[in-house]
């Protein structure tokens, strides 16, 4: 191995392994090695990122974002529970999959309302958010307010923003409908289910009436979230 003190020529003719770095400390498992056009940084004796002559970065396992502790199962990049916002709109920060509880609610409020099932799922990409629900009544208690809404999303939505889902599939409504579908409520958690009885030229929105005790209203929402 020849050491240069002038840099023109550094550690030369080592080009060392995952086991055996050529540039090491203490822990002589933990450093340094080189391969034809690639540069390895290995830790415990396994290759942890490597970077190519095309500066192409390779990383076998997991990254952590912000602070965030990388996944042990799997492969893929961990991002902190707690969004750390970037204000730089090509900035990815934020990636979150989970469950939430729909609710079969009223502008105004509900209560005394029972459910035969009631599932939620949710993919967060950025602000980007994809909600699904599946919610069926056994008794629908009490809706007050003048709209039907589903409740419970797991993101407050943007301000002013109206945005609008899929068709929702329903099931068993007090009185006829057509179409139904759903239209955010700005800065809250909430939407206004609307549709149609009839070919029309606008919509119009369910009420409490409209809705019976074993109503099943299923769907998927996309919306920007604040």
């Amino acid at each position: 191995m020849t050491i240069t003190i002038n840099g023109t020529t550094g550690i030369a003719g080592v080009d060392g392994s995952a086991s055996t770095p050529a540039v090491q400390g203490t822990d002589t498992n933990t450093g340094v090695f080189f391969g034809t056009d690639t540069v390895t940084i290995a830790t415990g004796g396994t290759a942890a990122v490597t970077v190519d002559s095309g500066q192409r970065t390779k990383f076998p396992t997991t990254i952590g974002v912000g602070n965030a502790a990388p996944s042990t199962s799997g492969s893929g990049i961990t991002f902190p529970a707690t969004v750390s916002a970037s204000s730089d709109a090509n900035t990815l920060d934020d990636y979150e999959e989970g469950t939430w509880t729909p609710i079969i609610g009223g502008s105004g409020g509900q209560s005394g309302q029972s459910y035969g099932t009631r599932n939620g799922t949710y993919v967060k990409v950025g602000k980007i958010v994809v909600a699904s629900f599946d919610a069926t009544l056994s008794a629908k208690g009490t809706l007050s307010g003048t709209y039907v809404q589903i409740k419970g999303l797991p993101f407050t939505i943007q301000t002013t923003q109206i945005q609008s889902g899929a068709p929702l599939y329903f099931v068993s409504l007090a009185t006829n409908w057509i179409t139904l579908n759903l239209q955010t409520e700005e800065n809250t958690t909430n939407a206004y289910v609307w549709g149609m009885t009839a070919a029309g030229v606008s919509r119009t929105y369910p009420a409490a009436s409209d809705i019976g005790n074993s109503t099943q209203l299923a769907g998927i929402l996309v919306y920007q979230s604040t």
